[in-house]
């Protein structure tokens, strides 16, 4: 849906004060989209909730800061030619709205994100997968355009703005990404072992993190890509869906976040080259697989960080390796590395991202 015919709608609903004299035409509409377009919807919807209350707080700070009254529509401009630059086509209505018009708005977006993710969800598996696989592409643009956005202001000496990192978190839903499982969760193990119990999203790396990674990393044709603690399955499912030709593992130390990160793949139709394993990389006896890239989040103890990396270090010496470490991973990796031939980081999100090759 290139044409994004949807737009004359979404200006229509984001004027109305509320939705509850139209809430039948709103479900008539959204039931009469393939799923491609309501990826667009979707995206749009998420994106315009962060965007929307990024604005309200850019607001409430400048207005803070004078005794004088700020003009919205003089105040909205520059945000027009930067953080809502994606949104162009609602420039006018941004431009002839209010603080309250606004968050009104957010509320309306969120009414519809919420009706979409609800209209997918009762389609195939083939839909879902066509709706996952667009709003990932729509998803990558926009994080993409966040980090260059946020490159610029860093450059400026400006305080980094509009933040996407949760936006898309409803799309866990079309995945079946159930977090509840984790609640009541108790190991004897959890002295050892870091595990997050009852953690819920936060178990996870974000989206943004996958898309990044995924974008800048660019791994060749038919490589493999290992993820050494892959919770719910989220990077797997985000390389299954947008590099069909890679061949993916997870391995996770809790068995019920491996099966529900591999009933995701199955219904999806990734299985074939996205698998996820129970495994307790602690084991002495476990060997890493040789492979491409290697994705790491923080959620190991002191000792099977080790052991880990210095198997990740002993493949290096084979093969050209990347490590793409999230969060505490990355001064872990750095000591490691000084017993190897390391690139400095390449980093992402403040350092928060980092990209390690051999």
């Amino acid at each position: 849906m290139n044409d994004r015919s949807y737009k004359p709608f979404l200006i229509e609903l984001l004027a109305r004060t509320t939705l509850s004299d139209y809430s039948e035409q709103i479900a008539k509409y959204i039931a009469g989209l393939t799923s491609a377009e309501l990826a667009y919807v979707f995206v749009d919807m998420s994106f315009l909730v962060s965007a929307i209350k990024f604005v309200d707080e850019e607001r409430w700070i400048q207005q803070k800061d004078t005794s004088k009254e700020v003009s919205f529509a003089k105040f909205v401009k520059k945000i027009l030619t930067a953080e809502l630059s994606p949104v162009l086509f609602l420039h006018e209505f941004f431009e002839h709205s209010s603080i309250e018009g606004i968050k009104q708005a957010s509320i309306n977006c969120s009414e519809v994100e919420k009706l979409v993710i609800g209209a997918i969800k009762s389609k195939s598996s083939t839909d879902k997968k066509i709706f996952a696989s667009t709003a990932l592409k729509l998803m990558s643009e926009l994080f993409e355009f966040e980090h260059q956005l946020n490159l610029k202001k860093q450059e400026l000496g400006l305080n980094v703005g509009l933040s996407l990192y949760r936006t898309f978190d409803r799309l866990d839903e079309v995945f079946g990404l159930d977090y509840e499982a984790d609640q009541g969760m108790v190991s004897s193990l959890t002295g050892i072992e870091r595990l997050y119990e009852g953690a819920g999203v936060g178990v996870q790396s974000s989206y943004s993190n996958a898309l990044i990674a995924l974008r800048y990393l660019n791994p060749a044709k038919s490589s493999r890509f290992v993820d050494l603690g892959s919770g719910y399955g989220r990077i797997g499912l985000v390389v299954g869906l947008m590099r069909p030709d890679i061949q993916f593992m997870g391995y996770e130390f809790v068995s019920h976040r491996v099966n529900i990160a591999s009933a995701a793949a199955v219904n999806l139709g990734l299985n074939q080259h996205a698998h996820f394993r129970t495994q307790d990389l602690s084991l002495i006896d476990f060997q890493i697989p040789i492979a491409d890239a290697y994705y790491i989040y923080d959620a190991f103890s002191e000792s099977t960080y080790q052991h880990v990396l210095a198997q990740l270090v002993e493949i290096s010496r084979k093969k050209k390796i990347t490590i793409v470490t999230k969060g505490n991973a990355r001064q872990w990796l750095q000591s490691a590395g000084q017993k190897g031939n390391w690139s400095h980081p390449q980093e992402f999100d403040n350092g928060n991202l980092c990209f390690f090759r051999s």
